[in-house]
């Protein structure tokens, strides 16, 4: 029987497989040197004891977002000065009060204790950036699934007219365009101060991306060139997300090691893409906000139960119309004991779920009841279905 020591020593074809993380940051990232100098250039004002505009940046899964905001922070930090950048995933602090509470512990190391009323965290905050003149920049990533994000953003931007020395800053980070539409136009003018968008990468920039990180995740000649090439042609195709070119190689990596070869080849690549395929189906809707995942559960009975509406335009049995894919949405919504949002809410999930690549719409054009739209599910229903039961489960 093998021992764990024997087991660790057993790499296979990889020399650190951690390096196709998704949540490794590289020295250099490629392709995304104007959007690095651009938050450089934002954030500067912060090391020569000045405020920084808030900014914003958005753009698909996989696009840089993140990594690139998280080396700009090494940069920044390693300048000690008085001036501090910090990072938050918004899926774990979703609150405002969770927000705060994080900054006045880790960031203003003060004992705060859980239940402190949120106006003594303010007044903790306010009391630390300027006893110390400290120029502050907080780092939210995913921002728009922080619960009372309006009222985060007026918080952390009026804290400023209250401060003599020192000035807090933010930098929202998402995945979903259409985000600003929701804010209150306050909000708006606040965190817009400064945009950047991250466009998706291209065949050739997911092939440089996998190649570099490759280099030092695989030993010498563990994976062919014309596994990379296809990994980052299926991603480009699919997505232009960098995470998911990442997901193929390392899953191909893992295939290859169980399958007692010594080198990643195309076999590899192509088996690897069923099984990441669906984790990212599974993560995709695990991750979304809750009537998202409802809304795309109800075209799924939709799917697999059939429509009740009589068709004038579209005769496909998998494209549904928006008001009947809302009724099955607000019917989701009771058998689930959530109350159902708007219509004008529901839309804008539709819009996100497009963004994403888990629906279709298209305009139904002229003599359709209208004005409506067609949608259309882009994976299997039962799977969805399977998916969203179990998370409300």
């Amino acid at each position: 029987m093998l021992t764990f020591e024997e087991l660790m020593e057993k790499n296979g074809v990889f020399k650190d497989m951690n390096v196709l993380s998704p949540h490794y940051v590289p020295e250099v990232l490629p392709h995304r040197e104007e959007e690095i100098e651009t938050l450089m250039k934002t954030v500067t004002p912060a090391l020569k004891n000045t405020k920084p505009k808030n900014m914003f940046l958005y753009g698909k899964t996989g696009t840089g977002k993140t990594c690139s905001t998280k080396i700009v922070m090494d940069k920044f930090n390693a300048m000690n000065r008085n001036a501090v950048m910090r990072y938050m995933n918004c899926r774990i602090y979703d609150s405002r009060y969770k927000i705060i509470f994080r900054i006045v512990n880790e960031v203003c190391k003060d004992d705060a204790k859980m239940g402190y009323p949120l106006s003594k965290l303010y007044e903790s905050m306010l009391e630390w950036v300027e006893k110390n003149n400290m120029h502050m920049i907080i780092a939210l990533d995913e921002i728009d699934m922080v619960n009372d994000v309006d009222d985060l953003v007026y918080t952390m931007t009026r804290i400023n007219d209250e401060l003599e020395k020192g000035s807090v800053s933010i930098i929202g980070i998402s995945n979903r365009l259409h985000f600003k539409e929701k804010l209150d136009p306050r909000s708006k003018s606040a965190l817009y101060e400064k945009e950047v968008m991250f466009k998706p990468y291209n065949a050739t920039h997911l092939y440089e991306i996998v190649k570099q990180r490759s280099a030092s995740a695989f030993v010498k000649d563990g994976i062919d060139d014309a596994a990379l090439r296809m990994a980052a042609a299926i991603a480009a195709r699919e997505t232009g997300d960098a995470r998911y070119a990442l997901k193929l190689v390392h899953k191909a990596g893992i295939i290859a090691n169980e399958e007692g070869d010594s080198k990643v080849t195309e076999k590899h690549v192509e088996s690897a893409r069923r099984s990441v395929d669906d984790d990212l189906i599974v993560e995709a809707i695990t991750t979304l906000p809750q009537h998202e995942q409802i809304a795309l559960y109800g075209i799924s009975l939709l799917q697999i139960n059939g429509s009740s509406y009589k068709r004038l335009g579209d005769e496909r049995q998998d494209v549904f119309m928006s008001g009947e894919v809302y009724e099955s949405y607000v019917k989701a919504c009771k058998s689930l004991s959530v109350t159902p949002r708007s219509a004008r809410w529901f839309s804008e999930y539709l819009h996100d779920l497009d963004m994403l690549g888990l629906i279709a719409l298209t305009s139904s054009g002229k003599g359709t009841r209208g004005q409506t739209r067609f949608i259309k599910l882009t994976y299997d229903a039962e799977k969805i279905k399977s998916i969203v039961e179990k998370i409300f489960s």
